[in-house]
């Protein structure tokens, strides 16, 4: 019978989460990697395998919270052009606030592995269609979006590129006033 763990895995999903978003998965040696979870590297061989899957877990992971909590706010009642506002005002203005540079891990992701590894690159194209998808459903809220799905689905499109877009530039330290005159003709666009 195997023995129980002994730490909880989603403390160390989160742990790994916030190391490859910080660091990304050249930047986090195997030393990083135990630092951050407080475990040893059998333990987490054992729980995730490699380190290449333990950065697979920690995107997975980023999928059920981070990305699960902006959907959650587009499900809140309002029209698509409220929706998309709190998604985006609140992102934004939690950057502003605790000036985060990290970016979104997706985007990261996007840029540093999925060119050089497929797993990495399906787990991506999973997660932005993911993004697409409920921004869709957000956008139809709106009857113009809700009648017309080829305009829903580009305007799905159009916003996801923004997000992202947005996500790079407070990576990048761009200005407060930047970052929220974007966020402004993003929202308008809808």
């Amino acid at each position: 019978m195997a023995r129980p763990l002994s730490f909880e895995p989603d403390t160390a999903r989160t742990a790994l989460m916030n190391l490859f978003w910080d660091k990304g998965y050249d930047g986090a040696s195997m030393q990083d990697v135990e630092a951050a979870t407080a475990l040893k590297k059998q333990s987490l061989y054992r729980l995730f395998g490699d380190k290449r899957h333990m950065y697979l877990a920690a995107l997975d992971h980023y999928r059920r919270t981070e990305m699960e909590a902006g959907a959650a706010l587009l499900a809140r009642p309002g029209s698509a052009r409220e929706k998309i506002a709190r998604l985006v005002g609140e992102m934004v203005e939690q950057s502003i606030a605790s000036e985060d540079r990290r970016g979104c891990f997706l985007c990261n992701a996007s840029v540093d592995q999925a060119p050089h590894d497929p797993a990495t690159a399906e787990v991506v194209d999973e997660m932005v269609n993911h993004l697409r998808d409920i921004l869709e459903t957000a956008l139809s809220a709106d009857a113009r979006y809700r009648d017309d799905p080829a305009l829903r689905r580009t305007r799905a499109a159009h916003l996801a590129a923004g997000y992202f877009g947005l996500r790079v530039l407070i990576k990048a330290g761009q200005p407060p006033d930047i970052l929220r005159a974007a966020a402004r003709e993003l929202i308008a666009s809808v």
